[in-house]
This record gives C-alpha cells, sequence and structure tokens, in this order.
C-alpha cells in the first residue's frame, strides 16, 4: 500500500558542502562510543547498526573513516604512534643538541641560549598558523571559522611571544641588547645577538626539524584530517607556558651563578625532556 509520503532530497551540493563537517563529528563521537577501537572496527559497527544503501551513505562512511585512528596492525611496517623512538622524535633530540655545541666550544652564556629558545618559539607559530589553514581542507564549512580563527591566532600569538621575547632579551641580554629597541618587539637587539653569538645555524636546525614533523606526522600522517581547529589553535600556548616558565625559571638560576658550562647543559637537558614529552603527547593523540 502506498502512503504518499515524499522523501525530499538535499541538493548534491548541499550534501558534498556537509559531509566532511558531519563526518567530522560523527568521528569524534564514534571515538567516545568505542574507545580503543581503529577505523575497521568502528565502520563494521557503524554499517551493522546504519546499513546504508545509498551511495550517499557510502560516501559518509567514508569520509567518518577518514577521520577515526587506523586499526592496530600486526605487522611491524605499519606506523605506530610517536615514541622517542620515532623518526621526527630522533630528529627533534638531535636538533636540541646543537646549543650543546655552542656552550662548549663557542662559550655562549645563559642569553643567547634563551633566545634561540624564544625563536623557536616564532618557528612553532608561525608552522601553527599553516596547521590550522590546513585542518581539514575538504570541510568547506570549516574554513568560514579559520577566517576568523587564523588572524586571530596570528595577533593573539604575535604578542604574547612578541612580550616574552621582550622579557628574554631585557632580563637575560642586559643593557647592550636591551637598549636597542623602543618598541614592544626587540628586532634590533635580537638581530644583532644572532649575528654576535653565531645563533643562526642552530635556529635553522631547530626549525628544520619542527618542518620535518609537520611534514611527516601533519601531512604525511594525515593528522591534518583528524586535528581540531580549536584544539590546534590552543597548542603552542600549551608548550610556551609550561616549557619556558621552567626554562626561564632555570636560566636565572644559570644567570645568578655566573652562566657555569654545568648550569647550562643541565637547563638544555631540561628543555629537551619537556621539549620530547609534549611532542610525544601531540602525535600520540592523533595517531594513525
Amino acid at each position: 500500500m502506498q502512503t504518499g509520503k515524499k522523501t525530499i532530497q538535499a541538493p548534491p551540493w548541499l550534501v558534498r558542502l556537509m559531509t566532511p563537517m558531519i563526518a567530522r563529528i560523527v568521528a569524534r563521537e564514534m571515538i567516545k562510543k568505542y574507545p580503543g577501537l581503529g577505523a575497521d572496527d568502528i565502520i563494521a559497527r557503524m554499517r551493522a547498526e546504519a546499513n546504508p544503501g545509498d551511495a550517499a551513505g557510502q560516501r559518509m562512511l567514508d569520509a567518518v573513516a577518514l577521520r577515526l585512528p587506523a586499526s592496530p596492525a600486526p605487522d611491524a611496517g605499519r606506523d605506530k604512534p610517536a615514541d622517542w623512538r620515532s623518526p621526527t622524535s630522533l630528529v627533534l633530540i638531535a636538533a636540541n643538541l646543537l646549543p650543546l655545541y655552542g656552550v662548549l666550544a663557542l662559550d655562549w652564556p645563559v642569553f643567547p641560549v634563551m633566545l634561540l629558545f624564544w625563536l623557536e618559539n616564532v618557528v612553532i607559530g608561525a608552522l601553527n598558523a599553516l596547521r590550522m589553514l590546513l585542518a581539514d581542507p575538504t570541510d568547506l564549512a570549516l574554513w568560514s571559522a579559520k577566517l576568523f580563527m587564523v588572524p586571530f591566532f596570528c595577533i593573539h600569538y604575535g604578542m604574547f611571544t612578541a612580550i616574552h621575547g621582550s622579557f628574554v632579551v631585557s632580563l637575560f641580554g642586559g643593557k647592550n641588547y636591551d637598549r636597542m629597541d623602543q618598541g614592544l618587539v626587540p628586532v634590533e637587539g635580537v638581530l644583532r645577538a644572532i649575528t654576535d653569538f653565531g645563533i643562526a645555524p642552530a635556529l635553522a636546525v631547530l626549525a628544520g626539524s619542527h618542518v620535518f614533523s609537520f611534514l611527516w606526522n601533519f601531512l604525511m600522517r594525515g593528522e591534518f584530517r583528524r586535528v581540531s581547529l580549536s584544539e590546534q589553535m590552543g597548542q603552542p600556548y600549551k608548550r610556551v607556558i609550561v616549557l619556558h616558565l621552567t626554562i626561564i625559571f632555570g636560566g636565572g638560576v644559570a644567570m645568578a651563578l655566573g652562566s657555569p658550562v654545568w648550569a647550562l647543559l643541565a637547563l638544555i637537558a631540561l628543555k629537551i625532556g619537556f621539549d620530547l614529552n609534549a611532542h610525544v603527547k601531540e602525535h600520540s593523540r592523533l595517531a594513525v
């Protein structure tokens, strides 16, 4: 018997527009509902519950699967969650050893070490803005949020980092570098310190390690499909607040002691430990 009811279908362009956004929301709910399961197991359960029979339903499942953590693989060749032995972790450790050369071979005091760590924050902020832009790029609706959130992050993080840099230059650089700048951003003092202490090679290596992590983890391993735009915006602040409050305190102690080599080595070791721990936690959360 016919009921006379008609099924109203959304226009194809609207379906294509909304599918990535809905898939992202569904994927997050499925991860909460089935913690510990990978994409294959979750999709199998979704098929059993919903039994999509049309092409649109299948496309939705495929879109959800892209945003789920991959199923555990028995073979050793499959990518594993990040740990200290992952390629990006080892590159990060190696890059962070460059300040040791500055301390042991170039007789760096505490100031260039602290300045190098601050300059690293600038690199991290720039790459984070790029991560925000590339987060789930097929979700056209998400771009409307990016138009506001990415510029807001650049302004807010930029001001935060500028104040932090002024503090580093004035506290650790002394009058030789602090008095060179009248504004908020210590540009002239930073540029002169980079030249005076030969910081550029170490900065290039540190920047290269973060670019490698961006390419390896975010793009090649597909983190850009699963990352939350709001969570990504707040990611650098966690590192700056936790790590650099500790580092600044340690740097103050080292400067008060006259920048002995052992104190600077301890400061660098402390930074490597915090950095590695934050790196592993971040990429394990988004592991495939």
